[in-house]
């Protein structure tokens, strides 16, 4: 859902993050989290959990040099239908952010579809998309850690879906400002489909 009427009584903001065993859309979600705030920016809860995946004892964790997830992080992590389940109560009636928000959305509406959880957004923003509008001509890295480093953002851990939520979350004023939004309203053109 991503209608102006609806995003305009947004709860807030939901930033996630996700690290998951590979880009393509059958990979699997590996780790998710969650910080929430409300329309100022001020955080009011955070939530990240390691996803079992099927067949864990022999599942594909993809590249653990990158993400850092091995079997022992897995083991006993909720499954995809737990996880989801508490992603898209915490979700609801928010504007989901994340920093390349075609990626994590696309794998959070086919693991929803899978384990047949419904999400219910009030919009989506991409602080990639915002942060490469600000500037037109390609002139910056817009990677989360080089943005961190630009507007001196905290990143300790890149690659771990808390740490990079948690720096999307504090990345994300800093975009809004920058594009002079001070209203859900004006948010809307700025919504992915």
């Amino acid at each position: 859902m991503s209608s102006s009427s609806s995003a305009s009584a947004a709860r807030g903001f939901a930033v996630v993050d996700l690290e998951t065993s590979g880009l393509r859309a059958s990979d699997t979600i590996l780790q998710m989290a969650v910080i929430l705030s409300d329309l100022s920016g001020r955080t009011t809860r955070n939530w990240s959990t390691h996803v079992r995946p099927r067949g864990v004892l022999t599942a594909d964790l993809g590249p653990r040099h990158i993400h850092g997830i091995g079997r022992r992080h897995v083991l006993f992590a909720p499954g995809l239908r737990r996880a989801m389940t508490t992603l898209a109560e915490l979700t609801t009636g928010r504007i989901v952010v994340a920093h390349n928000a075609p990626f994590d959305t696309r794998f959070l509406r086919n693991a929803a579809e899978e384990v047949g959880v419904t999400l219910d957004w009030a919009g989506v923003l991409c602080t990639l998309d915002l942060s490469r509008r600000l500037d037109p001509h390609g002139h910056k890295n817009h990677r989360l850690g080089s943005l961190c480093e630009d507007y001196g953002i905290r990143l300790d851990q890149a690659h771990d879906a808390f740490h990079d939520a948690q720096a999307t979350a504090e990345l994300l004023p800093h975009l809004l400002r920058g594009h002079a939004i001070e209203s859900v309203a004006q948010m809307t053109d700025y919504f992915l489909p």
